[in-house]
Order: structure tokens, then sequence, then C-alpha cells
């Protein structure tokens, strides 16, 4: 256990169990591989807008870039905006929760090689996970804390809440680690339903509920990141129904992803092993790039394997149109404030080389 996690703390161990499970390695590059799998069948996808009113027959859509609003017409509509949904619904009655997750250089917990579940005193069947992301960071989380009042575009840790996963983080480890150790914070929101219960956030189930509108508005809401494409079936097979469309049998628990291949075929790419484990087939494009500029297979932050051809790919490829699309919603950078500060002036050269050009 000790040879796995050389931070805990010995006195007291008597052993550890050992189990495997399948991680997401990087939620923003599943969101990115979604959206363009989505497009390669004949979905339009635009991002910077906003959904200001929806009927069952269409949006009303703001451009958030321009201000412009437009309509967009339609023969079905999901209202999938998460902890936004009720403002979009009536009806649909949320009570949203706070999740909060803390980053720490993977040295903080002297190579930590395996995940572990830190128990939540008094907390149940409750507990802190700590995540190794082989990227030199360690993802330690998360809350459930109720998020009242107006939602926010992006939800801010409190420190009461980074303090409460050190506490823990603290009561398995040897040498607790202290908030100057913290190297960045982030929170998300789950859009759980409020069922009248008056039960604690955390309480609240996680599975999902598809809801229909009076005027034909399908809403999905609950649920967990683990089974988005059952939410998408159940969804969208509601909308068939309700709007009485003609359709085949669901195949998205089938359907591959951008750059998805049997793992014999992986194996055989030609390109680096890290780029073929995020970007599958498409990872020797990813390596051209660095044919014509070798600058681009180095990382752009120190400590981090991130390179320049994978914030190129996402300007190039992947719809980024800015900086903080590059840093903040294709790669992770952006989760530590000093790896973004020190990353921010080459993906700006990006943009502005290829403006000149």
């Amino acid at each position: 256990t000790l040879r796995l996690a050389p931070a805990l703390r010995p006195h007291g161990l008597r052993g550890g169990l050992l189990s495997w499970d399948g991680q997401l390695a990087d939620d923003a590059r599943l969101v990115t591989a979604l959206a363009r799998t989505a497009a390669g069948h004949g979905a339009r996808v635009l991002t910077r807008c906003r959904a200001v009113e929806l009927t069952g027959d269409g949006a009303l859509v703001r451009d958030e870039l321009t201000g412009r609003e437009f309509t967009v017409r339609a023969r079905a509509v999901v209202n999938a905006a998460g902890v936004w949904a009720g403002g979009l619904v009536d009806g649909v009655r949320l009570r949203p929760s706070r999740g909060t997750h803390l980053v720490l250089r993977a040295e903080t917990l002297r190579g930590l090689a395996a995940g572990m579940h830190v128990p939540i005193p008094g907390g149940g069947a409750r507990f802190v996970l700590v995540l190794p992301q082989g990227d030199g960071r360690v993802y330690v989380g998360l809350t459930d804390e109720p998020a009242d009042g107006p939602i926010p575009d992006v939800p801010e840790p409190t420190e009461g809440e980074i303090g409460f996963l050190l506490d823990v983080l603290g009561s398995a480890l040897d040498v607790p680690v202290r908030r100057s150790d913290v190297a960045g914070a982030y929170a998300g929101l789950r859009p759980l339903l409020d069922r009248g219960h008056g039960r604690e956030t955390a309480d609240i189930s996680r599975r999902h509920a598809v809801l229909t509108s009076r005027d034909g508005v399908i809403t999905i809401v609950g649920g967990k990141l683990t089974t988005y494409r059952r939410m998408a079936q159940d969804a969208v097979d509601a909308a068939v129904r309700g709007r009485g469309l003609r359709a085949g049998p669901s195949r998205t628990a089938r359907l591959p992803l951008v750059g998805a291949a049997p793992r014999a075929r992986l194996d055989a790419l030609h390109a680096p092993s890290r780029l073929v484990q995020r970007y599958g087939v498409e990872a020797p494009l990813l390596a051209a790039l660095g044919g014509d500029d070798p600058a681009l297979m180095e990382p752009v932050v120190a400590g981090l394997p991130v390179t320049g051809a994978e914030l190129a790919w996402g300007m190039l490829h992947e719809g980024a149109l800015d900086a903080g699309d590059l840093l903040d919603r294709r790669t992770r950078i952006g989760l530590v404030a000093a790896d973004r500060e020190a990353a921010l002036p080459f993906a700006k050269g990006l943009f502005s080389r290829t403006a000149l050009h």
C-alpha cells in the first residue's frame, strides 16, 4: 500500500484494498470529441450561443459575441441546459449542488501511483477521491454543497470547501497538505431534480429524469457523466415519441467517437503514445504538425505534457475561437492559474499568427 501511496500515514495502517476502475482522463477532450462526432453525423454545432427562450418547435438564441438574437426552428426541442434548465421551462424545479475539486502537484503526494478513497468522517458511504492524472497533477474531490441563489456562469470554490477537502485528505496522510500546496481549485454544479423531500443535496438521487412540458419541450436533468449516453438515448426517444418523428432504434451505445479504433490499429500508429491515448487515429495528424514546426511538439508549460501541437489542433480542427478556449475548454491547462498565465502568450500567438496568414 505504501509503495502505491507513499504519502499515507503508516501508523495504524494494516493494508489496503486494490481495485481497478475505468476513469475519464479528460472531460474537455470528451466534450470536444462528442461535438465533432455529432457534426460528422450532420449536427450543426453553435458555440458562444445562449438559449434565451424555448418552445416546442424552436428557440430564441443570443450570440454572446455579437449580442445578435435569432430564432432556430426545429421539429423537436431538447432542453439539456443543466442547472439552467429550470429557467427555460416552467415547472422544472432543481436543487443545484456545487462540487469542488482541488488540483495538487504530483510531488505534493510523493509519487502517488494509484487513486485513493479517503472516508469522510460521519459521511456514511461518502469518500474524498484522490486521483492522479498522469500529467503531473492530482485531483482531490469532491464536495456536495447546496448552491442557492443566482446561478453563476462559472461557479467558484469556497475557502470552506477547500478547507474541508484538505481536512479529510489530511486525516489519511503522514504529512498534511497545506493550503499553500493547492495549485488550483475548480467547481461544477449538479442539476439535481427537486422532488420536494427537503433532503440534503448529498442525499438526492443522481438518477436522471426526462420531463415533457405542456408545449412539448423535452428536458433532461439529473444523471451523471458516466451515464451520458443513456441519458441522451432516453431524451431523444422521448422527443421522437412525443413529436411523432420517424426514427430507427438508438445507435448511441455502439457509436464510436471521433478518433476511436480497435486496439490493434491504435498500437500500430506512428505517433507518440500520449497523443494516441488522447486523440486516437488522429494522433499522426497532430504529430505531423511538428514536421513543419518542431517547436510545436514541445510542452507549452514546464512540468505539463501538453504540446503546442495540441493547442494548434484545437484552433485548426476543434472550433477554438480564442486562447481561453484552448487553455480552459480544449485542454485543462487553465485549472492552475500559474500554468494558464505561462501558456497564454503561446496560445494568443497561435491566433495572431493565423490572422496574419
